[in-house]
């Protein structure tokens, strides 16, 4: 009978992947502050979260890279649960950075209550997304054969590094935000 993995084994499955310290992840950083990041200062005063949920992890990492600031530009769109920020940039000046593809330095995301199970060689990966929320995470590298290295954040357990390889039902239901 194979073995029936989850989205932590996935992790840990991988070889060779990068540490959240390889990649500058900077987790005492002011963008994975309240005082740096909206999405934690509001959550925070919402329902007492700890700053790595996905959405507040996906947001500090993008502050982080440079590639927006707190409530400035794409920035001041990317606001709610994971599965809302692909609506709302779709609904913003900035539709044209929703994409199907990877890229580098980009934001991808999952829709809420999505179930995944695929087969590699005799393992079973399966993998779901939170029923209500979805999930976002931030892509650090994209590879040619178009699986891609993502840093998150979960209310599970500290940010960590996952690779989403290319052509599983995870990958082809990610959507993309260019930042």
């Amino acid at each position: 009978m194979p073995r029936v993995l989850n989205a932590e084994d996935i992790s840990r499955s991988r070889s060779k992947l990068p540490s959240i310290a390889q990649l500058r992840i900077n987790l005492r950083g002011s963008y994975y502050q309240a005082n740096g990041n909206q999405l934690i200062d509001g959550n925070e005063r919402i329902r007492g979260s700890h700053p790595f949920e996905c959405v507040e992890f996906a947001y500090g990492r993008a502050i982080e890279r440079g590639l927006f600031g707190n409530r400035q530009g794409l920035g001041a769109v990317l606001i709610g649960n994971a599965h809302t920020w692909d609506d709302r940039v779709a609904n913003s000046s900035y539709r044209g950075r929703l994409k199907t593809q990877p890229r580098i330095d980009s934001i991808v995301l999952w829709e809420a209550n999505l179930k995944f199970q695929w087969r590699e060689g005799n393992l079973t990966y399966t993998e779901a997304t939170d029923p209500v929320a979805g999930h976002v995470a931030f892509v650090e590298k994209v590879y040619p054969d178009g699986s891609f290295l993502i840093s998150e954040g979960n209310h599970q357990s500290r940010p960590h590094i996952r690779l989403v390889k290319a052509k599983t039902p995870a990958a082809n239901a990610a959507k993309f935000i260019y930042l």
